[in-house]
């Protein structure tokens, strides 16, 4: 059984493209034969509403005319489900949830929730109790962890992919501690650069944190518990089961193109912070002892409204069709959007999969 990867999409500031460019890449990376799941951590779930059809979405949330009951059914149905026990003072997670199948991007989604805002405080108590050694604490913070040992164990996905909501907050950090790997789409203005500038001192102060908080309850298991081994793996801590988060890189979304003497030429806002990304992406791998130099992924183009028509019909860009509302000179479009994200999603895969010798077997299909 080769070993099962993880990934973020991950960045502070909404409005860059992230849902279509994550559940993007997971269509790829299916169309490469990998088995993939789709975890909605972002409480706006974007993604769910583009990924999963009307009917599913209506089974999910739609419980009829008693609120409290449609509230607590769809808690159950979702992502949120994962944290019930946590919330409860359990240190592990339920990994018996519904997932549902997206026909047409050809993945797997565990549906997100409004509600996982909520679970901000639970993580943020509980990353302060885990500082002080509580080891039950530890395990809680470690829920993607624990989630994606589950999966692993059933051997039913080649690679999770998480999206996650535009926060800096402990939910999102305890995400990216189930991850191998994370990507951070960008958009190219001021206050992108700012706030991606904002990821690097973050990682700088949370790693030393998270590092203090691990040495300290490793300590208090190998001292008194005879499962340590077990609950190591099973949270896929580094060195059992899992491995040091990578920073893989940056995409950026293009703005609207403009023409002059019949040639398109980047908008000036593109083009004064297009080159200044870099530096900032440097520091983001230094902070977790990384040695690239070099972090761009690629180009996203700015797809004017064919987002929206995917969302409406549930479909990845690629496969938009007449049926879907996509002609004439929309479909020239549409495979030149298509092609600029296979070529992120086939870089975002290499760089992944750079140094692994136990890759999941992929054709193209």
């Amino acid at each position: 059984m080769s070993r099962m990867k993880t990934l973020s999409f991950f960045n502070n500031k909404g409005g860059v493209g992230k849902t279509t460019l994550s559940t993007n890449v997971a269509y790829n990376f299916a169309k490469r034969g990998y088995r993939v799941l789709f975890v909605d951590c972002d409480p706006q779930c974007n993604a769910t509403q583009l990924l999963l059809s009307e009917a599913q979405t209506r089974e999910i949330y739609d419980g009829g005319t008693d609120p409290e009951v449609a509230l607590r059914e769809s808690l159950s149905k979702s992502v949120y489900g994962l944290f019930i026990p946590l919330r409860e003072g359990e240190p592990e997670i339920d990994d018996n949830l519904p997932i549902y199948r997206s026909e047409r991007f050809n993945i797997d989604v565990l549906a997100g929730h409004t509600s996982l805002s909520q679970i901000e405080d639970v993580m943020s108590a509980a990353w302060q109790m885990a500082l002080s050694r509580e080891t039950a604490a530890f395990r809680r913070v470690h829920w993607a962890g624990q989630l994606v040992t589950a999966m692993e164990d059933k051997d039913r996905y080649d690679i999770i992919m998480f999206d996650v909501g535009p926060s800096l907050g402990p939910f999102n950090r305890t995400v990216l501690l189930g991850c191998d790997a994370f990507v951070t789409p960008t958009a190219t203005d001021l206050f992108s650069y700012h706030a991606f500038g904002n990821l690097a001192r973050w990682f700088d102060a949370w790693v030393t944190e998270y590092s203090e908080m691990a040495e300290g309850n490793i300590e208090a298991w190998r001292r008194f518990s005879p499962s340590y081994e077990k609950k190591a793996r099973n949270l896929r801590l580094p060195g059992h089961g899992g491995s040091q988060l990578n920073y893989l890189g940056y995409t950026t979304l293009e703005y609207v193109k403009k023409k002059a003497n019949g040639q398109e030429q980047l908008v000036g806002a593109f083009e004064r912070f297009r080159d200044k990304f870099g530096d900032e992406a440097l520091r983001i791998g230094q902070a977790l002892s990384q040695q690239d130099s070099e972090y761009l992924l690629g180009h996203v183009p700015h797809m004017h409204s064919m987002p929206a028509t995917a969302q409406d019909v549930h479909a990845p860009i690629a496969e938009l069709t007449s049926n879907d509302g996509v002609k004439g000179a929309q479909t020239t479009q549409r495979d030149n959007y298509a092609n600029k994200i296979k070529d992120v999603s086939v870089a975002v895969h290499d760089r992944l999969f750079a140094t692994d010798t136990t890759a999941p077997v992929a054709s193209e299909r």
